[in-house]
């Protein structure tokens, strides 16, 4: 009881707006990946909310949307559960580059989606060899399949699938969330954990958890 009150207490520092934009990320990640499956495309798509709420509000609620996200989808694709550290690295990382103003600069955004390849091409390589011993944990499987048929070492062929696909993901990825933190309006920034960043201000009590609840609720409705 103790460590779900602290949590509790520890999410409402945030703020009520952080509260509220974990759902929208979480929903986001849900869209983004139906569209990547419905088109059929060479990318995942699924971790945009992910990396716009850790860019927002911070790492811990970044991690969390990445956290719920994964749950969600692993109940119709159990095999996704594994993968769930990605997602709460991803969240904090987000909120990392976030502080140092990373998502302010388009080319310094396009450089951050080397990290996050990384650790969704390194790390899920590792995942899918120890965890599915290198086949069906990933959509690569496929990619992985044919190499191996076509001579190369298990191993080797879970990273040279992984490595371009994660990078063909998390460019367009990192560059919408470019593009949505550009169309936020300054007040729901002053309301953020990381807005002062956004509004090139020094951190203050404002952007966090001493919020008007009427402001709070007008800005719900702007979000939605």
């Amino acid at each position: 009881m103790k460590h779900k009150k602290g949590f509790s207490a520890l999410m409402r520092s945030y703020g009520r707006l952080t509260i509220f934009m974990i759902p929208i990320g979480i929903a986001t990640n849900f869209i983004g990946g139906q569209i990547a499956i419905l088109l059929k495309l060479p990318m995942y798509l699924d971790s945009i909310g992910t990396i716009l709420v850790g860019a927002l509000c911070g790492g811990l609620p970044g991690a969390l949307v990445g956290t719920i996200s994964n749950l969600i989808n692993s109940i119709t694709s159990p095999t996704l559960a594994p993968y769930a550290t990605l997602s709460i690295l991803f969240g904090f990382l987000a909120g990392w580059l976030s502080k140092h103003g990373v998502f302010k600069s388009l080319w310094k955004t396009l450089l951050a989606s080397i990290p996050f390849a990384l650790i969704g091409s390194i790390l899920g390589g590792l995942i899918t060899i120890w965890v599915f011993g290198g086949l069906g944990g990933s959509g690569g499987a496929l990619i992985v399949g044919a190499l191996v048929a076509a001579g190369m070492d298990l191993n080797a062929a879970v990273f040279t699938a992984a490595i371009p696909m994660d990078f063909l993901d998390k460019i367009p990825t990192v560059l919408v969330v470019f593009l949505i933190l550009k169309r936020i309006p300054t007040r729901l920034f002053v309301k953020l954990p990381l807005g002062y960043v956004y509004l090139n201000k020094a951190k203050t009590t404002s952007t966090t958890s001493a919020v008007n609840p009427v402001d709070d609720e007008d800005d719900e409705l702007a979000l939605g």
